[in-house]
């Protein structure tokens, strides 16, 4: 059978391919025809085809408009509310008498409208000439009031005058303050004892921590009597109590029984030692081999690690001479006791402490001061007694005076806070 062939320059197509050619160019004349018919019919017949367009509006923007209140030009300050604090201030007065000397005053009422006028009767002349040498005579009061304030001290500003130890009471746990002569001591301290719980009863029955319970109130009687500091016996504290951190000194007294304690308590030891705290331990066994003095060793060991490095304090520091002068420590039980339980007299010549920063924070004595304060002058002739306990007693105010005023402590940090607050 043979096949057509149709030539085309350079192509040979076969007729099938030539039909499917004629198939595609038929159909796409028919589209084109029919478009030009759709296209031209609506000029052809006229028809208008356009609609009404109808446009959607967005619905206008509503714009709140807020007045707001006129910004001030100079801002305000929050100040603290000024705590008033009466004070009674003493004024002198010249006693001389008051007199209201008579003024005449020649007038007739008939004139009218005055005050004066019209308490006469109609008629009646009212007298009223003023006379210059008879007046009214009163105290000059910049000649005549004296000002009776104790002391002749040159008032520098009013707040130097209004600062004084009565006016933080109600806010800080001690507040002292030293004159220029040493011996001048005013202000307060709450007083708080570092209560333990002991390994047994002490000597006598008492608990560890108390073992000679009248050593503190001794110490406070004679700082009254010699001192104007007023110091106020507030008991024991804990060391986990959160009251410690504001307390300026705490006393731990001593002698066989042995301290415990927890981890907590050690850490608000801790706490309180590195934040201005001060810590007088007393063993009043008076002996360095003690288990309560190894004990509470190991307690500042465990408080405070790497820092716990103990120091013998040189006998010209200031805790020696900040009130009353000393050449060292004075004597102790260590050198005075009569104990057939401890017979042998140890004398140590000084005391060990531990400093932070420089700063004092814990003192260590091995001489068993709390005996002396609380019990020589009680002591039978037995036990050497009655024994004189000035110069320990003058010790312990010096103790107290030394924790109260160095830098650093709490009673120094809160001092330069209300120092800051004045500004």
């Amino acid at each position: 059978m043979t096949e057509t062939i149709f030539k085309i320059p350079g192509y040979e197509l076969s007729e099938y391919v030539s039909k499917t050619l004629y198939s595609v160019r038929k159909q796409l004349l028919m589209f084109i025809g029919i478009s030009l018919f759709i296209h031209l019919m609506p000029i052809v017949l006229n028809i208008d085809l356009s609609h009404e367009v109808v446009e959607k509006k967005r619905p206008p923007t509503t714009v709140k408009f807020i007045q707001r209140a006129p910004r001030l030009q100079k801002q305000m300050e929050l100040q603290k509310t000024p705590k008033i604090v009466q004070r009674t201030m003493q004024r002198r007065v010249s006693q001389q008498r008051m007199s209201m000397m008579p003024r005449t005053m020649t007038t007739a009422v008939t004139h009218g409208g005055t005050a004066l006028g019209s308490l006469g009767r109609p008629g009646d002349l009212v007298d009223r000439t003023f006379s210059p040498k008879q007046q009214f005579y009163g105290p000059n009061i910049s000649t005549e009031v004296v000002n009776t304030r104790g002391g002749s001290k040159t008032v520098g500003s009013l707040k130097d005058e209004l600062i004084d130890y009565t006016n933080f009471q109600d806010r800080f746990y001690g507040w002292v303050e030293q004159g220029k002569n040493k011996k001048d001591v005013s202000g307060y301290l709450e007083f708080y004892q570092l209560q333990y719980r002991g390994s047994r009863l002490d000597q006598n029955n008492e608990p560890g921590w108390n073992v000679v319970p009248l050593a503190l109130p001794s110490l406070v009687e004679y700082a009254e009597k010699h001192t104007k500091l007023n110091i106020i016996l507030r008991g024991s504290i804990r060391m986990d109590s959160k009251e410690l951190m504001e307390v300026p000194m705490i006393y731990m007294m001593g002698a066989e029984s042995t301290p415990i304690y927890s981890d907590k308590e050690v850490e608000g030891l801790e706490k309180y030692l590195r934040n201005g705290g001060f810590l007088f331990i007393d063993d009043g066994y008076a002996a360095r081999w003690g288990a309560f003095n190894q004990k509470t060793r190991q307690l500042i060991q465990d408080a405070l690690g790497y820092d716990a490095e103990w120091e013998r304090i040189p006998n010209n520091h200031w805790i020696y001479h900040c009130w009353e002068d000393f050449a060292g420590p004075p004597p102790g039980e260590d050198e005075v006791r009569l104990n057939p339980d401890h017979p042998v007299k140890e004398r140590y010549r000084y005391l060990e402490g531990i400093f932070l920063n420089g700063r004092l924070a814990v003192l260590l004595s091995s001489k068993g001061y709390n005996k002396a304060w609380g019990e020589w002058l009680r002591n039978p002739p037995t036990l050497g007694g009655p024994l004189d306990n000035s110069r320990q007693l003058q010790f312990g105010l010096n103790v107290i005076v030394f924790a109260c005023t160095q830098k650093g402590g709490i009673i120094d940090q809160n001092k330069r806070k209300v120092a800051s607050e004045q500004k």
